[in-house]
């Protein structure tokens, strides 16, 4: 992979700040797609391995990170006890 400076015109830009309006919005497990589809996806992947971890990711700008990775677990956990 090749490096640049940060001055090099060539160097993709960076950002730290969300578009005012972008493309997609990341939100917390069970608000982009409900407990049923979390069911499904879950039972799926116990299929392949019944141990699997699943992880959760939260960048949901709208929640806390306490917030929001409570809401997934719970949202999750709903998921978990239908398999």
């Amino acid at each position: 992979m090749r490096s640049f400076e940060a001055s090099d015109p060539r160097c993709p830009p960076t950002s730290n700040a969300w578009p005012e309006n972008p493309a997609w919005k990341f939100v917390a497990v069970g608000l982009g797609n409900d407990v049923p589809f979390w069911t499904e996806f879950l039972r799926a992947l116990a299929e392949i391995d019944p141990d699997m971890a699943v992880n959760i990711e939260h960048e949901d700008a709208t929640y806390s990170q306490t917030e929001g990775l409570a809401l997934a677990a719970k949202n999750l956990h709903s998921a978990a006890s239908a398999v």
